[in-house]
């Protein structure tokens, strides 16, 4: 695991980054244990996985 001390700019300039890319991941399915995933775009769903993580660790 990484720490990352950013500032307060650094911080919300990430954030607004990764809703950006949230909103274009939106037509994803979610499966019953809460996981992102679709067979054609599995890059896709790993990315939204990825973010949702980041989210419930803040």
């Amino acid at each position: 695991m990484i720490t990352l001390y950013l500032t307060e700019e650094e911080y919300q300039i990430l954030s607004d980054l990764l809703d950006n890319e949230w909103d274009k991941l939106d037509y994803l399915a979610c499966d019953d244990d809460g996981n992102y995933y679709d067979n054609d775009y599995p890059d896709d769903a790993k990315r939204a996985n990825v973010i949702q993580k980041i989210w419930n660790r803040h």
